[in-house]
């Protein structure tokens, strides 16, 4: 048997006649349930479908054709049949968990995002907590040119749907979201190693995989298409919650690999995002580099592209990715140098402390104390402002 596109040829353990009988995708990563979606290429499976199996939403009562479609956007682990000529069905042939059909069946965040710039869809097919099909009403698929216009309009549109979703946002989950990256770090055995002490302010939200290649129209309005999770990151991850500015790193990524992009460019996109979310989420602290800010999720997206390029053995952007975390090692280098000067406040600290008890204990004169106080407290002054001027720019 051929392999199909959304085959991960690059890690796969097992044949795909071997994964389809046994049900179970086998992988370096780990393993996946699969199924056969050829089998919903004929009207009749369709058909039948509604006796042998339990759907939510709507699902069509009489299906009288059903024929593959080439989706524009280049989604692995995705087949596209059209039914009937009025719907688009989303078919994922290996299973990447519910985040999709979750933003439909959890009535508070389809409230809030209903009316916003997402194509949700209007049915679909759930097996043990993972969406196998999707159902959406018939949209075309818009093709990225790669225009600053139209990279800024839908990075609006990011920070709007995130908006929606304020109320639902939890704590930052400074650990969980460090393990995702060392989890990554150590399957693909990369030289470079970051975690972030993330600022408070840094929410975690409901998951939308979003992309620059999954962007529809619909009846002339521009829409996001949410995607399932990409296979990499199932495998490899667990389902965590992330920051709004995680997912705009994201797009920046997918932009920058198509196109290349100046400082200039990624200030543009910053300031476009932070204009369209509460201010609290894109702070100077919210951004500091060294609190991990902009550039530790620009490292988060290279891995977790890394990783899917090496799963589908895309040797193009697997170099790619490589030579970007060959650069960011400098920055890394520049951050650890950055941190002695951090180390100066406690310095200006411990000063202080002996200062005063040399003074409570008489070892000292008052004014040699008071000395060692305002030396102490200037030594802390000056390293926590270089510190903070030296913070690279999230840019």
């Amino acid at each position: 048997m051929d392999e199909p596109d959304w085959w991960p040829s690059g890690i796969a353990q097992n044949s795909v006649d071997n994964a389809l009988t046994e049900g179970i995708l086998r992988t370096s990563f780990g393993k996946s349930s699969v199924w056969d979606v050829s089998l919903a290429l004929e009207p009749e499976w369709w058909n039948a479908f509604l006796i042998n199996h339990s759907t939510w939403g709507e699902w069509p009562q009489k299906v009288e054709s059903a024929t593959l479609v080439k989706s524009a956007a280049n989604r692995r682990n995705e087949v596209v049949v059209c039914i009937n000529q009025t719907i688009l069905a989303s078919l994922t042939p290996i299973h990447c968990g519910d985040d999709v059909s979750r933003i439909v069946r959890h009535k508070p965040w389809f409230l809030k995002l209903e009316n916003e710039p997402l194509l949700l869809p209007k049915g679909g097919w759930s097996v043990d907590g993972n969406d196998r099909i999707l159902l959406y009403p018939m949209h075309s698929y818009l093709t990225f040119g790669g225009e600053d216009s139209s990279v800024m309009e839908m990075v609006e549109q990011l920070g709007n749907l995130h908006s929606a979703l304020a109320p639902f946002t939890t704590p930052s989950t400074e650990r969980r979201w460090n393990d995702r990256l060392k989890a990554v770090e150590d399957q693909l055995k990369t030289n470079t190693m970051w975690r972030a002490p993330h600022c408070s302010t840094t929410f975690g939200l409901p998951r939308l995989h979003l992309s620059l290649d999954s962007v529809v129209e619909v009846d002339g309005k521009q829409m996001f298409l949410p995607l399932c999770r990409s296979l990499s990151e199932h495998l490899l991850c667990e389902s965590d919650r992330l920051p709004s500015l995680a997912s705009l790193m994201m797009l920046e990524h997918q932009w920058a690999r198509k196109e290349g992009l100046s400082e200039q460019q990624r200030q543009n996109m910053l300031e476009t995002w932070s204009r369209s979310v509460p201010s609290s989420w894109s702070s100077r602290s919210a951004l500091s580099t060294v609190r991990g800010g902009a550039w530790v999720w620009r490292y988060h997206a290279t891995v977790l592209e890394l990783a899917q390029a090496k799963a589908f053995g895309d040797e193009t952007t697997v170099k790619a990715c490589e030579q970007w975390l060959r650069e960011v090692s400098r920055l890394q280098a520049y951050l650890g140098t950055l941190r002695m000067w951090k180390s100066g406040q406690w310095v200006g600290i411990t000063g202080l402390i002996v200062s005063f008890f040399a003074w409570k204990l008489e070892t000292l004169t008052p004014n040699q104390s008071l000395t060692v106080a305002f030396l102490s407290l200037g030594v802390g002054l000056v390293t926590n402002f270089i510190y903070r001027v030296k913070d690279p720019k999230p840019y």
